[in-house]
């Protein structure tokens, strides 16, 4: 893998590298498998009343602890980030002679069963052997996971290598080596340092493995739901103008990128949401550089004499993959007229600037979007996760109906109706879906493709074998 996780610790980790491994050494009330279907996994059922406002999950372990827990994850100081996925969280009820555990919302949640996946039930250990459930670790405490895997090796920040043992019979042990350069990564890959990489080797890279070195190596390839979008501050006069957005992604030819840059591993996308899911609207956006001009002069921005009609600064990072794809935008919009000016920064810096608004055009991805969610968190006018400053009285009038549906059939339609208003809009330019690639020593078997997880988590890889049951 490119980076280790931040932390172990469940109550802190937002990073993705973090929340693989994460599912591996810990449980909740409910997982989201390999094909982004709710499982139970410490509940057995769950149920909600009619308007979605108090869920009652089913428990088959020792209900006690689990409720302390997540009221930590709720009260708990210092405050877990990932409350921020749980606006409507107001209380929680235990019924020990149901063995239920409940849920109370101040507004509706339909995808709360899902998101609860995150709330992973741990122990903390203090210096004189007392045990709390999802308690903060304090200095040189340790914590205590309840998964399929634990650490070999105790303590929350992993350095360069990890090794997860596993805690039933018939599972091989997990050797993580994190390797930040690519160049290294792949040296290592070939002198056989590790048995697999998944979606941690560039596009370009991946293709030259198994067409250089066939003898050694073969992939395993799936579909996926991670999205890469391109973002509009609508903070900014030029951007604040629909018809130069949409000027804007009439001149970008996402086939052509999906064909020479990304080798056929991805898919155009026309909403944050895979085809995968059921909410997904199924739209089309034209590449028309002609159209483009032609909106560009109804705005009023005429070329010059050295054909610019309009300036523009774009943040990207140094990564590759993704200085390589501002380049070939810059070119895409230089030949409707559009200068593009490229601001290179750090990924950090990158992140932070885009959260904060710091930006004219900028380019990110969501990774391994799940369900819908991910529409109320990026488009109502009030969400941190708004990062296109934008606001649309009919964009909030449709999302919160939505999560007000009991009703599937018409919470579908209205999200449908959402994701369509979204593309008219354009405060985001939605791009295209990464392809999982996972690519193995040609000895490594146990996984077929549709085994791969579409979010491109790590739980499937415990399946893997070499040659015989034991890694």
């Amino acid at each position: 893998m490119d980076a280790p996780p931040l932390t172990l610790n469940p109550r802190s980790t937002l990073d993705a590298s973090g929340q693989r491994i994460n599912a591996l050494i810990y449980r909740a009330l409910t997982q989201v498998d390999h094909n982004l279907e709710t499982r139970g996994d410490l509940a057995e059922n769950w149920k909600s009343d009619r308007e979605s406002k108090q869920w009652v999950f089913r428990v088959k372990s020792d209900l006690q602890p689990l409720f302390e827990c997540l009221e930590n994850y709720r009260t708990g100081k210092p405050t877990s980030p990932l409350l921020n996925g749980f606006p409507s969280w107001k209380s929680t009820e235990l019924k020990k002679s149901r063995n239920e555990i409940i849920f109370h919302l101040d507004r509706p949640d339909p995808y709360l069963p899902k998101n609860v996946s995150l709330l992973r039930l741990f122990f903390t250990r203090d210096m004189k052997g007392h045990i709390t459930p999802c308690r903060e670790p304090g200095l040189n405490e340790t914590i205590h996971g309840t998964g399929t895997y634990r650490p070999e090796t105790p303590g929350l920040n992993p350095g360069q290598t990890l090794t997860l043992l596993p805690n039933q019979a018939g599972l091989s042990p997990l050797h993580f080596i994190f390797v930040r350069e690519e160049s290294s990564r792949i040296l290592r890959f070939l002198k056989g340092e590790a048995h697999a990489v998944q979606n941690n080797i560039s596009l370009s890279k991946t293709r030259w493995l198994i067409h250089k070195h066939g003898d050694q190596f073969k992939m395993i390839e799936r579909e996926g739901v991670t999205v890469s979008y391109l973002t509009f501050n609508l903070k900014d006069p030029h951007l604040a103008k629909k018809k130069v957005r949409l000027a804007i992604a009439h001149a970008i030819n996402r086939t052509h990128f999906i064909k020479n840059k990304m080798f056929g591993f991805g898919s155009i996308a026309n909403s944050f949401l895979s085809p995968r899911l059921s909410e997904a609207w199924n739209g089309d956006f034209s590449f028309d550089p002609t159209l483009s001009e032609k909106l560009l002069e109804e705005a009023g921005y005429l070329k010059g004499p050295d054909g610019i009609r309009l300036k523009l600064k774009y943040k990207t990072t140094p990564v590759r993959e993704g200085f390589e794809m501002a380049l070939i935008f810059q070119q895409m919009l230089r030949d409707v007229g559009i200068e593009l000016t490229l601001e290179v920064v750090e990924p950090a810096v990158h992140l932070a600037s885009v959260r904060k608004g710091a930006y004219q055009l900028a380019s990110s991805r969501w990774v391994g979007v799940a369900d819908a969610s991910i529409l109320f968190r990026t488009l109502q006018s009030s969400q941190p996760d708004n990062r296109a400053n934008y606001s649309s009285p009919k964009m909030d009038s449709l999302l919160t109906h939505a999560m007000l549906q009991s009703d599937l059939n018409t919470r579908v339609r209205l999200l449908q109706e959402a994701q369509e208003l979204m593309l008219e809009d354009l405060p985001y330019f939605p791009l295209w879906f990464w392809h999982n690639a996972l690519v193995l020593r040609k000895k490594v078997t146990g996984l077929s493709p549709d085994e791969l997880s579409l979010s491109g988590g790590l739980v499937p890889l415990g399946k893997l074998r070499v040659g015989s049951p034991s890694l």
